[in-house]
């Protein structure tokens, strides 16, 4: 892949990582109940942004050290 292309896959990976966390957040004040316990809900979720957040940085650094 070209530099310009892993940056921006970065970018939208942190992106999707800010969308899976804040709608999490809005999801558990207004929306229904859950299956799954708070704690475990809580930990699949932040456990899913921060790896997000960590393959977007990956990315950017790849694609700016080509």
């Amino acid at each position: 892949m070209k530099k310009e292309t892993l940056k921006e896959t970065g970018k939208g990976l942190i992106a999707f990582g800010n969308l899976i966390g804040g709608f999490s957040i809005i999801n558990s004040l207004f929306g229904a109940q859950h299956n799954l316990p708070t704690g475990i809900t809580a930990y699949l979720v932040i456990y899913i942004t921060i790896s997000f957040y960590i393959a977007g940085i990956n990315f950017i650094e790849k694609g700016a050290d080509e």
